[in-house]
């Protein structure tokens, strides 16, 4: 990210007066909307850091109104877009080994600065640079050292997770697969610039079937029974005891189990690093023994779902089994690590819901055995409360609260508050959960936001607290009608609009750094160098600028710590409209 530093210009704050929420069109009508056309146009050349035509490359164009156009550049790099209103406009470009380019960023896979429109505007000297991607290449080996064909592999980034942790992550350019040929090799690239190791994809698991290999130990006694079966007909034979399944476990570079502890390669544009070989593990593995206990010793049909928890996300699928009859069932193998197993049963004519969860620590050659004894769910439960100027809705029915899980089998429960706004959230699994909540503006006359959450005198607003075995009672959502707003101009030191910045609201107090908090959250100024943050919670706040972030940087803590060590502190109370000028220092 390219930061500014800011220079603080101003700042005003007065009580913000109720808002009536404008009658907004419904969403069917609204996607019928065409995109706007206008006399407007944009066109340019992409070429390469040599200044050589990057010759039928895609360009994009995106703008509001969902507007987005594609064209496909001539043998000169040469592209042009026509009919265009006034607005702003992001143009990229993308061509196979190329990573992805917008105007105006200064990294592949970034929004760049984007341009402005005026009416009639006709803009046609753009210059897009597209840097050649760097390529990683090598050979992936079998457990004796030969070649390995078929083997689905991906690059992954080193990236450091919301929490803090170093982590692996799709690369910017996604999740793409390439598959080892016939002499085991593989060439990933068109990577941007950045610290990557190669590993299996996050959808490996190995072979579609185990392999019994025997050991020579278990042949010996095999001969040995049939020969003593031979000597004395009739004696009883004790079986050898069934042999361990083998198969490949997905690896990372040069051939660890743990993607953790992965070599790691840091890259340069346009460069290619050969010998970034794999050697595949043959592995003893192992399934889970799942045995589903009823309370009162009748079959039932459960949901399953097995999902793994891996340190690295990306890597946690999950494996759903819906309506599993049988009391007992085994798993196919799978890869080692941690895994929690969640048995549901929806609720029947005079039953509960009944739910059962347990870890299991897979690895090595036997099965890991796994009782799930069902049990009622839980309930939360309390009431909603309004605060304003403006009257509540009639029929508090209308209003939603989630209970959002932020477990390792993460799920949203649904909402269920009552005409006199008593909540009764049923289906509940103890575990870590987050609420939100949200009023119907055509239900509620005005514009509604979530003020507070308190559980048991305790303030979960927007934090992550835990559901136990008892449930949860006394919970109080309280709606407000006073909606803060955060607005301001930025400017250049020399007087001028400052455009191409983001503006980044980020909680002060760390402990509201989690996905997809309503906290965190960044805007663009109008042409006119205009910004504003609506609805934003009351807290205490850094505000912080740069000319590079996408959606993702607001997902990861590395990337947050940047941006608030170079930042402004504001702090909104609820209802307060606040103004906040800001002037990147040096022009960003």
């Amino acid at each position: 990210m390219r930061r500014g530093a800011i220079v603080l210009v101003s700042v005003v704050a007065f009580a913000l007066p109720a808002l009536r929420a404008q009658t907004q069109p419904p969403r069917d009508a609204a996607q019928s909307i065409a995109p706007p056309e206008g006399t407007g146009g944009i066109g340019g050349v992409a070429k390469d850091n040599d200044g050589n035509p990057v010759r039928r490359c895609t360009v994009t164009i995106t703008g509001d109104m969902r507007l987005e156009r594609t064209t496909v550049a001539d043998d000169e790099g040469r592209f042009s877009f026509t009919s265009l209103p006034s607005g702003r406009f992001t143009i990229t470009a993308k061509k196979a080994g190329y990573p992805e380019m917008s105007y105006g960023a200064k990294r592949p896979f970034r929004a760049g600065s984007g341009v402005f429109l005026q009416d009639g505007q006709q803009v046609r000297d753009l210059a897009l640079t597209l840097a050649r991607g760097a390529a990683l290449t090598g050979t992936v080996y079998d457990d004796h050292g030969q070649p390995m064909p078929g083997v689905p592999l991906m690059a992954w980034e080193i990236r450091t997770a919301l929490g803090g942790e170093r982590t692996l992550d799709y690369a910017s350019s996604g999740p793409d697969t390439v598959i080892t040929d016939d002499r085991g090799m593989y060439r990933v690239y068109g990577l941007p610039p950045g610290e990557y190791t190669v590993g299996t994809t996050w959808y490996y698991s190995g072979l579609g079937y185990d392999v019994r290999v025997l050991t020579d130990a278990e042949i010996r006694a095999a001969f040995q029974a049939a020969n003593q079966s031979a000597a004395v007909p009739g004696a009883p034979v004790t079986p050898p005891r069934d042999p361990p399944r083998h198969n490949y476990s997905a690896v990372f570079s040069p051939g660890v189990i743990d993607p953790l502890s992965a070599a790691t390669f840091s890259v340069a544009a346009g460069e290619e690093r050969a010998g970034v070989d794999l050697r595949m593990q043959f592995v003893p593995m192992s399934g889970i023994d799942v045995t589903i206990v009823s309370p009162d010793g009748n079959a039932v049909t459960a949901g399953v779902t097995i999902a793994r928890r891996s340190a690295v996300k990306a890597l946690n699928t999950m494996q759903v089994r819906p309506g599993q009859s049988e009391a007992r069932f085994t798993t196919g193998s799978l890869s080692p690590g941690l895994y929690s197993i969640l048995a549901e049963v929806p609720a029947r004519p005079g039953k509960s819901p009944l739910w059962a969860i347990a870890d299991a620590m897979v690895g090595g050659d036997k099965n890991v055995a796994v009782s799930l004894a069902l049990q009622s769910t839980l309930t939360a439960s309390g009431r909603v409360v309004f605060e304003g100027a403006t009257a509540p809705p009639a029929d508090l029915s209308k209003v939603s609260v989630f209970l959002r899980g932020m477990g390792p089998v993460s799920a949203q429960t649904g909402s269920a508050v009552d005409a006199s706004g008593g909540i009764a959230i049923t289906g509940v699994i103890p575990g870590p959960y987050r609420i939100s909540g949200s009023v119907p503006a055509a239900a509620a006359g005005a514009t509604w936001s979530v003020r507070s959450v308190v559980l048991d005198g305790q303030d979960v607003t927007d934090r992550s607290f835990d559901i136990g075995a008892g449930g949860a009672t006394g919970l109080v959502v309280t709606f407000t009608d006073q909606v803060s707003e955060l607005s301001g101009s930025l400017t250049l030191p020399s007087g001028a609009p400052a455009t191409d910045f983001f503006v980044i609201a980020i909680p002060a107090d760390k402990s509201y750094w989690l996905p997809q908090s309503r906290r965190i959250v960044s805007a663009r100024p109008d042409r006119t160098g205009r910004y504003g943050f609506r609805g934003l919670p009351a807290g205490d706040y850094r505000i912080a600028l740069t000319t590079d972030l996408v959606p993702r940087d607001l997902q990861e803590v590395s990337a947050l710590e940047q941006l608030a060590a170079q930042s402004v502190p504001v702090t909104l109370t609820t209802g307060e409209k606040k103004t906040l000028d800001l002037r990147p220092a040096g022009g960003g």
